[in-house]
């Protein structure tokens, strides 16, 4: 079963919580080990860290969250636009924000959670520095509990209010009761709210005055604990774009990391392999090109360049009349022979091409009858006409003729 430790700043931002919990213990009274620390003595939770899934819980007046119809759903354009978009909803320069982007709903509205980079980063380098690297980062608000019939509310020193799946906030005490009155208002509910209400132990806030809510009282012993149970790994991880982590890549690094070294030896081995074979090709092809100038040659004998003697063959068969197929038998015939054959494990010992009737004829050799049929088969298939003659096996090694021609 997987550990997970969750890591809440307090909304003050000078100290934090930290717990583990087994993904088992949802339920449980408690975590299986926990404690709080001044965040300047953070690096203490590097003792901690012993593989877990860790999520931290960001204090909630530092994420804002919006939900926006957007002309379109792909995420790269997305990631662009979303800030200007915004750009009059938010106080301070979009330049200065990171936008961390969820998923749509069933009204098409895109969710989207908005933190200070600076601050947002200074946080992130404070952990790394005491060895803690985050798989989630998401607002402590994010975790209250979520009901499509009714709004949510823990309260402790500050209030955690939950009213969607992404509209969420916090606040002090004395202002949650005219900030619950406005929210009423501006939803312009004709019938009463449901308000589930968790308080910690200690703690009160009366919101059964409040006109329009109808409120469900519970108690609470560990908020924290009761947020980290309610931790959802689908609500919108901060952890985006540039913020993106690295620690699940280098965590699988390291469990495949000698699968990862094998599997680069074979690559080695599978490369040099690939060289050897494109050496042998292009002796191969050398050998081929210096038998075609050879038969070329017997046509143009001060001819030393293969490519061009090739033009001028094509040329005469044109001068004198000759159709389209005429016109690149020899050359066509090459270049389709050379590609349909498996020139990898067929030697050419002498290629002569036959200009009446316009065919190639290729004496080879090979080290068994399946290879030469298999050349033949190819040949074929690409729309050649072929015969193979003169087949036999002489010391473990097959010769044949192989004659082609373009189809008729």
């Amino acid at each position: 079963m997987k550990e997970r430790l969750f890591i809440r700043i307090s909304s003050d931002e000078r100290s934090l919580q930290w717990g583990t919990l087994l993904d088992a213990e949802e339920g449980s009274h408690a975590f299986a080990d926990s404690g709080s620390l001044l965040l300047e003595d953070a690096e203490t939770l590097g003792e901690v860290i012993d593989q877990h899934q860790v999520i931290l819980l960001l204090p909630a007046h530092r994420v804002k969250c919006f939900n926006e119809t957007t002309p379109t759903k792909n995420r790269k354009q997305l990631e662009k636009a979303i800030p200007y978009q915004l750009e009059e909803q938010i106080l301070d320069s979009v330049e200065n924000q990171h936008f961390a982007l969820g998923s749509f709903d069933a009204q098409e509205r895109l969710a989207i959670n908005v933190v200070d980079k600076v601050y947002f980063e200074e946080t992130l380098v404070l952990l790394k520095e005491a060895g803690v690297e985050p798989d989630y980062v998401v607002s402590e608000a994010a975790c209250v509990p979520y009901f499509s019939d009714s709004w949510s509310v823990v309260i402790e020193d500050q209030v955690l209010v939950r009213q969607e799946d992404n509209i969420f906030w916090s606040a002090d005490k004395p202002l949650v009761e005219e900030l619950l009155k406005l929210e009423l208002q501006s939803n312009e509910l004709s019938v009463t709210q449901a308000v589930r209400v968790y308080t910690v132990e200690g703690e009160t806030l009366k919101l059964e005055a409040v006109p329009g809510l109808a409120t469900q009282q519970e108690a609470l012993g560990d908020s924290f604990l009761f947020l980290a149970q309610n931790f959802d790994s689908g609500a919108i991880n901060l952890l985006q774009q540039e913020f993106a982590s690295q620690k699940k890549t280098q965590r699988n690094y390291g469990v495949w990391k000698l699968p990862a070294i094998a599997a680069s030896l074979l690559l080695l081995l599978g490369l040099a392999y690939l060289v050897s074979n494109i050496i042998y090709l292009n002796k191969q092809r050398s050998e081929l090109e210096q038998q075609t100038l050879a038969e070329t040659k017997k046509i143009y004998p001060g001819q030393e360049d293969l490519t061009v003697a090739l033009i001028q063959i094509n040329r005469g068969f044109s001068s004198i009349g000759g159709d389209s197929g005429s016109g690149v038998s020899f050359a066509g015939l090459m270049d389709k022979s050379i590609k349909a054959m498996d020139t990898k494990n067929i030697e050419f010992t002498q290629i002569e091409y036959i200009a009446s009737r316009g065919e190639l004829s290729m004496d080879v050799s090979a080290e068994s009858y399946d290879i030469l049929t298999g050349s033949q088969r190819s040949l074929e298939s690409s729309g050649l006409e072929v015969s193979m003659r003169n087949a036999s096996e002489n010391g473990g090694v097959w010769t044949a003729r192989i004659t082609v021609g373009l189809s008729k």
